[in-house]
């Protein structure tokens, strides 16, 4: 059994504090998260021109054993955990960066790329499929920058 200063001395250890601790894997894994979200926007950007590409590829080879044209829910969803994974990724990142120019142009990236997935769910304009790719490959490339050129090199340059 722990006494309550060994308890004390081991979430120092780990760097829990406070009245109410995270349990240390819960912060393991946010320092996975701020560690490599940079490396988790690009995967989620590339991996939805991926998902963009895929999708008329697909459907006109679907198209001969199926005389409906519908998309399945699922595949559809897909585009709302883009959104999802792409936004944490940029929240974190823009958190970590080392370059206060990075924070709106990474801001502007997921906003242009949310929009373009947005219209092509809603279909609101009709629009060239060249923007999904465009909005995907700016974002990738934000945070490739980002992971690149504006990473801390201590823990001080983050907090502002």
């Amino acid at each position: 059994m722990i006494s309550s200063v060994g308890l004390e001395h081991y979430l120092d250890r780990v760097g829990v504090t406070g009245s109410n601790p995270v349990l240390p894997t819960n912060l393991l894994n946010m320092k996975v998260v701020l560690n490599n979200s940079d490396t988790i926007g690009i995967f989620t950007s590339l991996i939805c021109s991926i998902h963009c590409f895929a999708t008329p590829i697909l459907f006109v080879a679907q198209s001969g054993f199926a005389s409906a044209d519908i998309q399945p829910i699922w595949w559809e969803s897909i585009n709302y955990l883009f959104i999802v994974f792409s936004f944490i990724a940029v929240y974190y990142s823009v958190r970590n960066t080392s370059k206060k120019i990075m924070k709106p142009i990474l801001w502007i990236c997921w906003l242009f790329f949310t929009t373009i997935i947005l219209n092509e769910i809603i279909g609101i304009v009709e629009i060239s499929e060249l923007f999904s790719y465009v909005s995907a490959f700016s974002l990738a490339f934000a945070h490739t920058y980002n992971l690149r050129y504006c990473q801390c090199e201590d823990g001080e340059c983050c907090n502002d």
